[in-house]
Formats: C-alpha cells, structure tokens, sequence
C-alpha cells in the first residue's frame, strides 16, 4: 500500500543535520549569533522540503487505489483504506471457512487479486469485456477470462451487500483456484451462496420465508439439475435457496449434518461436497444416494425448517 509519510518525517531526517550544526564550535566564538543563523537556515530548509512533498494523495481513482495484501487476497478499492482492510480481512476470514468445509486444496503462489471498483458504470464496462456471467447479476463476479483473474465488484453504499457480492465471487475464485474448473453447477453456485450469507444469515431466512409466501420456491429436483441458462429468471431468489439449503444440509437435517455419522467435524453432506469440488466420482457418496431415495422427503423438511432469525 502506498501512503504519504508520517507526520514528523522531515523532522526525523533533519534533526541530525541542525544537531550537528548546533554543537559545533562557532567561528569568532560568538556562539548566539551562530546558533541564530544555523536556526533560519534549517527552518528554511525544512519548508522547502515540505512544500516539495505531496501528502494529499487522491485514491478516489482506479488509477491509484487503496491497496491492502493478507496472506491471501490483495484488495484495491477507493473508498477508503478502512473499508479495503476490512473487506481484506473478512475474505481472509471466509478463506478459512471454504478451507474447513472444503480442505486446503492447491495453495496459489501469490495473493489473489479482489477489486471494489469505483462505480456501477466501471463494473459494467468491465465486465462487458472480461466475460461477466449470470453471477454479474449479483454486483459481483470472478474474472477468469481476465488475465489476473480477479474478484470484482463495485461501490454500492452498502456494506453487508457488497460483503456478500465480494464473498459470493471468492467463493468462485477459491474452488477454481484450488481444485480445478467446477463441473458440478449447483454445487459451485450452492457454496457461493452460502457461504454469501455468512453476512447476514437472518436475511437470508426473511427471504426464504418471502420465497414461501410468493409461492415461488423451486424444487429441489429444480435446484440440483437446471443449467445455466436458467439462473438468469429470478437469481437472487434461487441463490437464496440454494445458500439456505446448504445451511439445512450441513448444519440442521440430522442425515446429513455434520456429526450425522458420529464425527461431529464431518457428514454425509460435506464429504458429497468435498468429492464433488475435486471432480470425484459422487454417485456412490451416502448424501447422493439420499438425495437419489429421499429427496421429496429432504425438500419437506427444508420447507418445513425454521431458520432463527
């Protein structure tokens, strides 16, 4: 990160010069006279030193974000630093969740780039040329066709929100990054999802309850089995599910919750996930074969959960 210098700088790289001068013997013995000159001379030095440094530095524009590194991430932005460091350490916190549910997976050889740009209209053009997908629908995507590969994202005055769409889009990068490209669709979009809603998990059940009273949940068969294509009709609404059907398969249903098959750290549902993110064969996995026998049963009790709020 690039940052003006501290206040006291000038002083710290002057004071050896004026102590040197201060103390040395005076020509003629006139000590006062001496001192009084060595004085004007370093205070003139001194303002002519800070008039020729800039510690106004504009990092409103793309072209000289806020720069923060973690040991994963690095995050430009141009709000302000306070914002790019928190947002740098949450992702770095939500790395350590998709390691815990997913395992460690191939470590990349440098921080991965995550950028928050300035406006709607720069995302919008960014991702016009870089290859926004349907999760662009969401204020926020991961550029692989881009050649640093970034999470982008843009300023939306909303903190929780843009947490989500930075979350959603590294959930993305993490699984393409460390385990290859993802064949399993609603697996990669299900953990985008849920792990999204690690931001605000009591919006994510109002919505869900919304869902319900419009009538228009889709179904589980729905949910694991439509292409692409089909993620542009109400995308909010199916990512929605999806992150809160991750939630109730990995902490709630007691066939699949972790500690279901006696380890409280693992269960049907997270060693289906954990195969299936490495492109593993998942049909004999215990949660596939529920999900095969048992999934109208499954979706019953989905829809009949009651997420606290």
């Amino acid at each position: 990160m690039r940052a003006p210098p501290p206040i006291g700088y000038n002083d710290g790289m002057l004071a050896p010069l004026l102590l040197a001068l201060t103390f040395a013997p005076a020509p003629g013995g006139n000590d006062g006279a001496y001192q009084r000159v060595v004085t004007r001379a370093f205070e003139r030095a001194q303002t002519e030193l800070v008039a020729g440094i800039s510690f106004d530095v504009d990092h409103s524009r793309w072209e000289d974000p806020w720069v923060v590194t973690t040991a994963h991430y690095e995050v430009r932005a141009t709000r302000s630093y306070l914002q790019t460091a928190r947002y740098a350490k949450e992702l770095e916190y939500m790395r350590g969740e998709f390691v815990k549910l997913l395992g460690e997976g191939q470590v990349p050889s440098k921080p991965l780039p995550v950028w928050i740009l300035p406006n709607m209209s720069d995302y919008n053009r960014f991702g016009n040329d870089n290859g926004a997908e349907h999760s662009s629908l969401l204020g926020g995507f991961y550029s692989f066709q881009h050649p640093e590969r970034p999470v982008v994202a843009y300023q939306n005055g909303n903190a929780t929100l843009l947490g989500m769409w930075l979350t959603h889009a590294a959930v993305h990068q993490f699984l393409e990054q460390s385990f290859g490209t993802q064949s399993t669709l609603w697996v990669d979009e299900g953990l985008a999802s849920y792990f999204a809603l690690y931001w605000d998990w009591a919006f994510g059940a109002n919505e869900l309850d919304r869902i319900e009273g419009l009538r228009t949940y889709l179904s589980l068969e729905h949910l694991v089995s439509d292409p692409i294509e089909l993620y542009k009709r109400l995308p909010d609404d199916r990512f929605i599910q999806l992150g809160m059907l991750f939630r109730f398969l990995r902490d709630e249903c007691e066939a699949t919750r972790n500690g279901a098959t006696g380890d409280p750290a693992t269960g049907p549902f997270q060693e289906f996930l954990r195969a299936a993110v490495r492109g593993e064969p998942i049909e004999e996995t215990e949660f596939a074969q529920t999900l095969d026998e048992a999934s109208a049963l499954l979706e019953d009790d989905f829809k009949a959960f009651d997420f606290p709020k």
